[in-house]
């Protein structure tokens, strides 16, 4: 059997950050937006989630008091 050589700490960072430049540099405007947008969706289902209701009514007011 033949041994199979392994990628040091500094080389697997390198080719991580070389296929995210890849991946980043191919994403066109309206792939960034859906990735921004699914993001976002995500951080406040979490934050609403970890919200007591008391919370949860004061941000609402806070919320849609500054739109009307």
């Amino acid at each position: 059997m033949s041994e199979v050589e392994e990628l040091t700490e500094k080389q697997v960072e390198k080719l991580k950050e070389a296929l995210v430049n890849r991946i980043a540099s191919n994403l066109t405007f309206t792939e960034l937006i859906d990735i921004v947008t699914s993001l976002s969706i995500r951080e406040v289902s979490q934050q609403l989630s970890e919200m007591s209701e008391e919370e949860k009514l004061q941000t609402y007011s806070e919320v849609f008091e500054e739109i009307v």
